[in-house]
């Protein structure tokens, strides 16, 4: 589990997910006080702390 924004993400079933799918199904789920831009920011950003660093090939 990760906590970002005081909002509790659980990763495994985050990563059950592609980024755009996620974003896109939780885009209108938290932090309805903050405009459509910045909540699709801040998805993208709790998606790549779930997803961990990209490994290098």
């Amino acid at each position: 589990m990760i906590k970002f924004e005081n909002v509790t993400f659980i990763k495994s079933e985050v990563l059950k997910m592609k980024k755009t799918e996620f974003i896109s199904s939780h885009l209108n789920i938290f932090w309805r006080d903050k405009d459509e831009e910045t909540r699709r920011k801040m998805l993208s950003q709790a998606y790549d702390l779930c997803a961990g660093p990209k490994k290098a090939k």
